[in-house]
């Protein structure tokens, strides 16, 4: 079942009526499913209703207006309301501008105390979580890529699970060569890399001229050191190992995919931490997750997370995890991120 079949490419199909082809295409279980929810929610409306409503007005209403009647309207109002956020979550490009195969491009400007000068102001293009194959395509991440390359950045860091399985490594290496950054391309494996195809990810993406860091750092040309480690819960990241690779007096920022990590208490390996993995949420009501594979519950749900002195980004991703009609997004849109480095102001 495809609850939403055009989502993964929801900026090109909107115009042609997607609102419509949902409602055709949803299957008679997924709509009875939401015609419960809508119930539900309706009866919490009217309990609301009912209490803040003055005692003597509500035996009028239930003389003027039978049970079945307020049940349509509040119904209808729940119908309305769903219909206006399943709107509000579908993104469309700006006007005049290239479809970049992603909701947003996330600009975010980081402070610093420890950055040198000669970095001040580096860019670095943060892709992650493209789950290729997963209702994502080869010509959606020919876009994305593209996008990635208009903005120009420093480096580029690929933070995990770039497919859904071995077979679509080679396509995802294949669109990934395009990238272009004047200090390098750089990656760490995710979970679905690991487990699916660990070599051949390994391999596949070296032969394209992208740096896998595996507990291993290097130092770009204009000095900013990237390191990498293995994904936190599935990979057990040897950090004894990767601290024996750190240089000494360099600004670093480590890309781990699952960012739990930032709770192993090793902030002094960094200055900055990038991840991914958890789709921001990837289904989120008032910003809150049900869904969300975090030992740390909304902590490292989406954006900058400061962890004493320790600041942690945490991009959306591209992609989508999940199955079937769950691979869609709402509320967490599909991003990749442009992180500005500055010094921060010393007065």
């Amino acid at each position: 079942m495809t609850l939403f079949p055009y989502m993964s490419d929801s900026t090109i199909y909107l115009k042609q009526g997607i609102l419509a082809r949902m409602e055709k295409k949803m299957s008679a279980a997924a709509a009875r499913i939401a015609a419960r929810i809508a119930a539900r929610i309706a009866a919490h409306i009217a309990a609301r209703i009912a209490e803040i409503m003055p005692t003597n007005i509500r035996p009028r209403l239930s003389e003027i207006m039978p049970t079945n009647i307020r049940s349509r309207i509040a119904g209808a109002l729940c119908s309305i309301m769903l219909a206006a956020l399943t709107v509000s979550c579908v993104s469309t490009p700006q006007e005049g501008f290239p479809d970049p195969g992603v909701d947003r491009i996330r600009r975010e400007t980081l402070y610093f105390d420890t950055l040198p000068d000669a970095l001040d102001g580096y860019r670095i293009a943060l892709v992650s979580d493209v789950h290729l194959g997963n209702n994502f395509s080869v010509e959606r991440l020919g876009r994305l890529v593209a996008a990635v390359n208009r903005e120009k950045p420093d480096c580029v860091i690929l933070c995990g699970d770039f497919i859904l399985n071995g077979a679509f490594i080679e396509p995802f290496a294949a669109e990934a060569a395009a990238l272009y950054a004047p200090d390098g391309m750089y990656a760490v494996l995710g979970n679905h890399d690991f487990f699916d195809d660990r070599a051949g990810t390994v391999r596949a993406l070296r032969s394209v001229g992208i740096m896998v860091l595996e507990e291993t750092s290097a130092v770009t040309p204009r000095g900013l050191q990237i390191a990498g480690t293995n994904d936190f819960q599935d990979m057990y990241p040897a950090s004894a190992f990767l601290a024996d690779t750190l240089r000494q007096g360099f600004f670093t920022v480590l890309a781990s995919h699952n960012p739990d990590y930032a709770e192993e208490g090793r902030g002094e390996l960094y200055d900055l931490m990038l991840s991914g993995h958890n789709h921001g949420g990837q289904i989120t009501l008032f910003g809150f997750a049900p869904a969300l594979r975090s030992d740390y519950g909304q902590k490292y749900r989406s954006g900058l997370v400061r962890v004493g002195e320790d600041q942690i980004f945490v991009t959306n991703g591209a992609g989508y995890g999940g199955v079937g009609w769950l691979r869609f997004r709402l509320f967490a849109p599909s991003e990749f991120a442009v992180l500005s480095l500055r010094r921060s102001v010393r007065k």
